[in-house]
């Protein structure tokens, strides 16, 4: 087992009840909104050398709204390709649509880049089209507002002590590609997530 962790730039929120409101978004990559969690846009070049069994980090952006901070991990259970994705029932949740928060896998039924990414992704359709990751249900898992909240004064330095890089900011760390973990790393922030 090994792990990645990376600042996930365009995830906003962890709240779903701002759905809807007018001007807002809900992000859909990872998509922990409906079961399984899911990774499938984001970062395919992550993805593409991930592993069953490894665990991915996700990290808000600085300016956010909620503080930098881990919102979510995602064990990889299966990878799948976004044709197989969109065929498959359990997932049907995840396929793309007119709706807020929107699906993640970026294929349509018929095998074609799906309209209603909205062209976002259209240059890269070709590669991201290629891995598609379900998490485990019971090993994965976004946290709440309250958790990032009550966590974040004591992310930089937590992340700086187990990855062994000192840096006063998260991206001073994690760096613009992400970062590869070990499994004792890996262990040591799952230990954090879930115990603090």
């Amino acid at each position: 087992m090994k792990g990645y962790i990376y600042i996930a730039g365009a995830f906003e929120t962890v709240n779903r009840s701002v759905c809807g409101q007018k001007g807002s978004s809900v992000d859909n990559d990872p998509h922990f909104w409906s079961a399984p969690p899911t990774w499938g846009i984001c970062r395919n070049d992550l993805r593409a050398v991930a592993d069953l069994g490894d665990v991915i980090f996700f990290v808000l952006p600085r300016r956010g709204r909620h503080p930098q901070m881990i919102f979510g991990f995602l064990t990889v259970a299966e990878k799948i390709t976004h044709d197989e994705a969109s065929r498959r029932i359990d997932l049907r949740s995840k396929r793309m649509g007119n709706r807020v928060p929107n699906g993640n896998i970026i294929v349509c039924t018929k095998g074609g880049y799906d309209r209603f990414d909205g062209g976002a992704h259209h240059h890269i359709f070709e590669k991201i089209k290629r891995h598609y990751v379900i998490g485990s249900k019971t090993e994965s898992r976004m946290l709440t507002a309250d958790e990032i909240g009550r966590l974040a004064p004591e992310f930089i330095q937590t992340l700086s002590s187990i990855v062994g890089i000192h840096g006063r900011r998260a991206i001073d760390i994690i760096s613009r590609k992400g970062r590869v973990l070990t499994s004792g790393q890996v262990k040591s922030l799952l230990t954090w997530l879930n115990d603090s």
